[in-house]
């Protein structure tokens, strides 16, 4: 197996999975990297590996976790691009932030593997065969699965937005 043909090809769809999962580029690009050198680090471990990219999107999932919940413990004050305090933001940038963000919040929520079905389905864009060779789930686990968790998100969505529970 090697590095650029084997490992560097999964870096997009790593990086997607980690900006879902932290919502911030920079972090998302951090988790990434270390993604990739803890795949180096465990090198001597590839040729009994069977599925390198569930086992590359393991690791960065399991990272980008970590680095959310660190996140979660500090909050910075933001500014926008140009320094100005974040107060000064458009109404409407900030609904769509808040929207992403509750989005994400309750998509963190959702259990295993509902959580991973629905970022590779509606975030990731992979077909409902490519989802079950990843998870080792059928087909039909995986329409089932989704299904439960768009459910769960309407449901919990429709609950902030109409009693702001």
């Amino acid at each position: 197996m090697d590095l650029r043909a084997d490992i560097l090809p999964y870096r997009d769809r790593l990086y997607r999975l980690a900006l879902g999962i932290t919502l911030h580029t920079a972090e998302a690009e951090d988790v990434v990297q270390d993604t990739m050198l803890r795949a180096w680090e465990r090198r001597e471990e590839w040729p009994q590996i069977q599925n390198i990219e569930a086992w590359l999107t393991q690791i960065c999932r399991n990272l980008a976790l970590d680095r959310k919940q660190k996140m979660s413990r500090i909050t910075p004050l933001s500014t926008s691009a140009q320094g100005e305090p974040a107060a000064t933001a458009t109404t409407s940038k900030f609904e769509g932030e808040a929207m992403i963000a509750l989005l994400a919040r309750l998509m963190a929520q959702l259990p295993s593997p509902q959580d991973d079905i629905v970022r590779l389905r509606d975030i990731e864009g992979f077909s409902y065969r490519e989802i079950a060779e990843k998870l080792n789930l059928s087909e039909t686990q995986v329409r089932v699965y989704l299904h439960r968790g768009r459910q769960r998100l309407r449901e919990q969505y429709t609950r902030i937005q109409n009693y702001g529970l």
